[in-house]
């Protein structure tokens, strides 16, 4: 793909994710209506919808032969049938946009015949953009973030949410990752996988580890992950897809070996219990 395209992409995916938090916190002093989807804890609001449908119609006046995977499917056409993909999640983490008005993101990733282009995660509450190109490096508000400090996972500070899925239970990953909290520093969860891929490229957390995530939880965070110099793998530690659910292994590369040996899955135990 061609420099001047690939500057094209980028820069239409920071202004989306901006004007998309901007909305968002505009929105979220008014009046709005909350929903569930498969759950009282799967929110979704009206604000997701009427952002995702901004970002979309954004994309499609500047590249109408794009498609777009996005969270509430506001996009018309099939995303399997485009070359080029944008994955996006309008609000990720609508849990905390609905009870904390922290800790949400705008989440952007452009993917062309399944490589990573650009990814861009907005926090709009604290105006921090992360965002990365493929070969250029990732940033945080234009300051260059690169994983360079050797971490030992003793030292590590993670983050997870299987201590909350029931399928972890199944296969017994929540014990295994009750026994890593007691080996690492400290353990985290933000209730947003995109703001938390971004902590992770920019050192805030060494690492992220989840049983099972949207192809736009993890898309643009991955991007970034890795262009600061991280590994992004399944749990298992096969490569990610970039358009259907995955589990998740983000973090510094120091200790990406050690942490895998100490989850110890196998594909089989993954795929016999439901899990990807």
């Amino acid at each position: 793909m061609q420099a001047s395209t690939l500057t094209a992409l980028k820069e239409l995916a920071l202004h989306c994710a901006r004007s998309a938090g901007e909305l968002s916190l505009a929105r979220m002093k008014q009046p709005f209506t909350v929903e569930y989807k498969t759950s009282a804890s799967d929110l979704v609001t009206a604000v997701d919808k009427e952002v995702e449908k901004h970002v979309v119609e954004t994309i499609l006046r500047h590249f109408p032969d794009h498609g777009i995977l996005g969270e509430e499917s506001t996009f018309a056409g099939d995303p399997r049938q485009f070359d080029t993909l944008w994955v996006i999640d309008p609000i990720d983490g609508t849990t905390n946009f609905v009870h904390q008005q922290i800790n949400f993101s705008v989440s952007i990733a452009v993917y062309h015949k399944g490589e990573g282009l650009v990814g861009v995660v907005y926090d709009p509450s604290r105006d921090e953009m992360f965002y990365a190109t493929k070969g250029e490096g990732a940033y945080l508000n234009d300051q260059p973030l690169r994983l360079e400090r050797q971490v030992k996972l003793e030292e590590a500070l993670l983050c997870t949410s299987v201590f909350w899925n029931k399928r972890a239970e199944q296969i017994g990953i929540d014990l295994i990752v009750k026994k890593l909290a007691g080996k690492v520093r400290g353990m985290r969860l933000l209730g947003s996988a995109a703001l938390e891929m971004a902590y992770v490229a920019a050192g805030r957390l060494d690492g992220y580890v989840s049983l099972s995530l949207n192809a736009w939880d993890f898309g643009a965070g991955r991007i970034i992950v890795e262009e600061a110099g991280g590994r992004v793998t399944t749990m298992t530690g096969s490569p990610l897809p970039f358009d259907r659910k995955s589990s998740v292994m983000a973090c510094n590369p120091a200790f990406y070996e050690e942490l895998q040996h100490y989850l110890n899955l196998t594909e089989n135990d993954m795929a016999d219990n439901g899990a990807t």
